[in-house]
Parts: C-alpha cells; structure tokens; sequence
C-alpha cells in the first residue's frame, strides 16, 4: 500500500501556514507584498514600516493614501476569509501558502492580470469579496511594481528558470 511508504506525522500544521519557500527566493514585488502583510499583521510601530517603504516610491502628497489602500486590502482580506488565513514571523526566512497566495495576487494585479488575481483571492477569501480585493490590490499594483524597481534586477530575476527543485 501506498500509505506505508509516508512517516507518520504526529503535528501537521494548519492549512497554509506549511513552509513552501524561502523569502530569498522571490522576486521584489512578492518579497514586498509578504513584507508589507507580516507588517500590517504585526501592527503597532513595525506596521510604520509600511508608510517608510511607500515615502520611498510615491510622491509626499500620495504617500497617506498608499497606506490607506494597503490598510483596505488587509481588512478586506481578514474580513472575508475563509479560514484564518496564516503568516509566519516578520524575521522568518520563509513563507508559507497564505503568504504566496497574496503575494501571487498582488503581483497579477500589478500586472493587471485579473484572472490570475482572482484565482489567487478566490484561495484567500470569499467569493464576494474576491471581487473587491483585486480591485484594492489593482489599486496598489503601481506602488508595488515601483518597489520591485527600487530593489533593482537582481531582486526582480531570481535565476534558474521555471524548475525550482
């Protein structure tokens, strides 16, 4: 039997929160969009990390209104989750499913690839809101995207094409 040839596990961990890569691994944008959750999430001052990152892209008088948007984005996705959706430490070197779903949200809408965003929210939340949160995370794409330049090529390509392991 098939079954025989798995260990036995004594301690799963809920479902998302299982390690599926390393933060070392990704591209700016989702480096950032999983940065910025594991912030908002943490609250108090670290959530100000976010504000210091948006200063360094967007102009003075948008920077407000960036923090805003990712505030709507945050509590549109606790909101209307489907099960606790789950994170792992701001200073964790990996990231779990959760955090890749969001990420991979953020990064389609950027791109404006809605159906790819809508496939990734639909994992996160309801089908409702799913709607609603590509829409903010539409809104926040260019300052996603300018973050990705800042950090330069090297951040942006991780090398060694679509086979990972």
């Amino acid at each position: 039997m098939i079954r025989e040839t798995f260990p036995e596990t004594t301690h799963s961990a809920p479902r998302g929160a299982a390690p599926v890569g390393r933060l070392s691994e990704l591209p700016a944008l989702e480096l950032a969009a999983i940065v910025f959750h594991r912030a908002w999430c943490e609250g108090g001052p670290v959530r100000a990390l976010i504000a210091r990152d948006l200063a360094r892209v967007l102009p003075p008088a948008e920077v407000f209104e960036g923090v805003e948007t990712f505030d709507a984005l945050m509590r549109t996705l606790l909101g209307a989750q489907r099960r606790t959706i789950m994170r792992h430490g701001l200073d964790c070197p990996c990231f779990c499913g959760d955090e890749s779903a969001f990420a991979q949200m953020i990064a389609a809408a950027a791109r404006r690839d809605r159906d790819d965003a809508m496939l990734f929210a639909a994992t996160l939340v309801t089908g409702p809101a799913a709607f609603r949160l590509v829409a903010i995370a539409e809104d926040m794409g260019q300052a996603f995207l300018r973050l990705a330049r800042v950090a330069g090529p090297a951040a942006n390509h991780p090398g060694g094409g679509a086979t990972r392991h």
